[in-house]
């Protein structure tokens, strides 16, 4: 019995001991690479399920994978496939299907994103630009048009899709700018959109059920460039912020609003910059283990017809600071 409990007690002293020299969890990158010296990523999707996030290129359609335990993402499905020529906003549905807008293609496209497969391609109204697509808990897909005063609706059932205009905004209160960047992010809470127009900064409540459209006061604020949208609670709302009309005074960021219940009323609560900044940042996504991922896109740099600023091009991954990270 004396030998057995030695042989115990060394056995546990020696578990402590490995326990206490066990490395520490490696911590998470500062950023992630996009491969390619054109890719100019914009879009981002992230799916908590497995991980993996998706990145679409604006210059040639190209999609990308990468892991959160991973560097660096990998080419997932090449320039020109299902004649995919640039993409803009992405997301991934509560059924695990990944959506991908074609910009000024006007064309969205669904996919598998375990196997690839092209599960439906769906058209906007010629002239348009298919910016960003948010998915309402209904599973009801709404998209913004930035060159075309519309949004649009997707639906699915038994496996057939349908994407049609559903809102003119021509007809509500949101001050259309032809020939600009008008509606970009949009975010769906609840019976409620909120969309942020790029141009004027200005942030609009949508009710999905009448079309009923709000503006949503800031104050003294705007949201100028603003682009994503995207909260996990509805309330707490992060919105990247680029710089794509050169303006001296505006630094890259995502601004983080609180809004009221009602989604009347926000204000801008924090501002987000990692160290050395953003890259006109595009799409963004929250993260089970409180990471924010934004899409240093270089945008403007492309619109311009210029090289990059900065390679390679990356995904900035930065901690959601305390107080300020979604709801419980």
């Amino acid at each position: 019995m004396r030998v057995r409990i030695r042989h115990l007690i060394l056995g546990l002293t020696a578990s402590v001991a490995l326990a206490c020299t066990a490395p520490a969890p490696a911590e998470p990158p500062e950023h992630y690479v996009i491969p390619g010296d054109r890719a100019f990523p914009t879009g981002l999707a992230y799916d908590p399920g497995t991980g993996h996030y998706f990145v679409g290129s604006a210059a040639d359609g190209a999609l990308y994978r990468g892991h959160l335990d991973r560097p660096e993402a990998e080419l997932w499905s090449p320039h020109g496939t299902d004649g995919r020529t640039l993409t803009s906003g992405m997301t991934i549905d509560a059924a695990g299907r990944l959506f991908v807008n074609g910009a000024d293609s006007n064309v969205t496209r669904v996919y598998d994103p375990g196997s690839g497969e092209l599960l439906t391609e769906l058209r906007g109204l010629p002239g348009g630009f298919v910016n960003e697509v948010s998915v309402a808990d209904d599973g009801t897909a709404y998209v913004t048009d930035s060159f075309l005063p519309a949004i649009y609706r997707i639906t699915e059932r038994d496996g057939r899709w349908q994407m049609q205009p559903w809102l003119d905004i021509e007809n509500t209160a949101i001050d259309w700018v032809h020939g600009e960047h008008n509606l970009n992010g949009i975010l769906a809470v609840g019976r409620y959109l909120l969309s942020v127009q790029s141009n004027t900064g200005r942030l609009w409540r949508i009710d999905r059920f009448t079309g009923d459209v709000r503006e949503v006061d800031l104050g003294a604020d705007l949201l100028p460039s603003g682009d994503a949208l995207i909260s996990e609670d509805g309330r707490r709302v992060y919105v990247t912020q680029g710089n794509l009309y050169a303006d001296t005074d505006q630094e890259p960021r995502v601004a983080v609003l609180e809004l009221s219940e009602d989604l009347t009323s926000a204000r801008i609560v924090d501002s987000l910059v990692p160290p050395g900044g953003f890259l006109h940042p595009s799409q963004a996504a929250l993260t089970e283990n409180g990471r924010l991922l934004v899409v240093n896109s270089q945008y403007n740099r492309l619109v311009a017809g210029s090289d990059p600023d900065s390679l390679p091009f990356t995904v900035s991954s930065m901690p959601v600071p305390a107080g300020t990270g979604p709801a419980a």
